[in-house]
Order: C-alpha cells, then structure tokens, then sequence
C-alpha cells in the first residue's frame, strides 16, 4: 500500500450576484461569502490548492496561501476545467427573465441536463467530463509529489459533477445533492501498486470523518 491523499473539495461562498444562472459570469465574493469560505476551512490544511480561475474561487485560494507563509504561487494552482458550467446565451441573466422568455429551451435543459445545453453552452456531460480529468490528474501529481491534502475550490455544479462521478450516480442523482455556499465535501485516495508490477492504482472514496488535517 503507498501512501494516502486526502481531496477536499470546497464551493464557493455567498456572491454579491442575485438569482441569476452564475457560470462563468465573474461575480465577487460578499462579506457574508468570505466569512463562510473562511470558516469553512478552519479545520483543514491542505499542502496543494487548485482553484477555478474565477474570482469568487480564485480570491480565496489566494487569500489562503498567504495565511501559509509561502511565496505567491507556491500552493495555488488555477485551471478552466474547474470553471462552472457554461450556462452560454444565459450566464449572469435573471433565472426568471429567462425564464419569461425562453420557457421551452429551459424545460429542455432541466429534462435533461447532462445531455442538453442552454444556448450556446454546455451540458453537466461536458463539465463532469473536463472536471474528472482535471481531478485525476491532481489526484497523479499529488500522489507523486508526495502531497497529504489537496483542496480543490469550484463552484456547485462541478462539486456535483465530481461527487457524481466518484460515486457512480446516474445524471438525475446530482440534483439530489446539496452542496451549500462554501460547504466542504471529502474524498480518501488510498494508493497502491499493483502485485508483481510497476503500476500504480488508486482507489477513490467519499470520506464521511471528520473534517480535520
């Protein structure tokens, strides 16, 4: 057995945006966002931090390397496969505006979103695509590095995604998962080599301890 990774996957907190369709729309933090966010992580200390690039993600994963001690860059990562979905003609406008005035094109989407795209975007298919490679390959650098926790902070969409994959569940399953402002999900990697070779597995599971190291 080699060693174990812990992966904690963080969402954003509250944003100062209303209840639009928040993809790749770039809204701040609010006060109320940052408070959460930091106490959401006051039990963990992650040594590798991955980050949307948007600033609700990115702002904080700054914010927390420098409560670290370390050269700027040094932990923090940012990479556009954790970005929210895409909601396209739809990002950052009212969810009731559009609903007003592209009803049959959402009733579509919400059928069936893991296969059907809002105009010009993106179904979960393609997010939970990008974010699972993203995730395994953090999952192999952490791994060879010799890293004991790696946070992961994205948006509510790609945490679904994520824990959708790991887990197995089928396109409608991810609307059965509430994943909060600033809530923490956490996931046990135990690696290992496969008997009589060179190769190395590992082995993914939803970690329900305590949120701690």
């Amino acid at each position: 057995m080699g060693h174990s990774l812990r992966v904690t996957l963080l969402r954003h907190g509250h944003t100062t945006s209303g209840p639009v369709y928040r993809g790749r729309v770039d809204s701040p933090l609010s006060d109320k966002g940052w408070q959460q966010m930091q106490e959401a992580v006051a039990s963990i200390s992650p040594d590798l931090i991955i980050t949307s690039p948007l600033q609700r993600c990115a702002k904080f994963a700054d914010y927390l390397e420098a409560q670290m001690n370390v050269e700027p860059g040094a932990l923090v990562v940012r990479d556009e496969r954790l970005l929210e979905m895409d909601f396209g003609d739809w990002d950052g406008r009212d969810r009731e505006e559009v609903w007003q005035q592209d009803a049959d094109s959402v009733k579509a989407f919400w059928a069936d979103p893991m296969h059907v795209s809002p105009p010009n975007g993106e179904n979960l298919s393609q997010v939970q695509d990008r974010a699972a490679v993203a995730l395994h390959d953090y999952i192999a650098t952490a791994i060879q590095a010799r890293h004991k926790h790696l946070l992961l902070i994205s948006h509510g969409g790609v945490i679904r995604c994520l824990l959708g994959k790991v887990l197995h569940m089928s396109g409608k399953g991810l609307f059965h998962l509430h994943v909060p402002y600033a809530g923490l999900a956490h996931l046990q990697v135990a690696h290992y080599k496969v008997a009589k070779t060179t190769v190395d597995e590992y082995h993914i599971s939803l970690d329900l301890g305590a949120a701690t190291a």
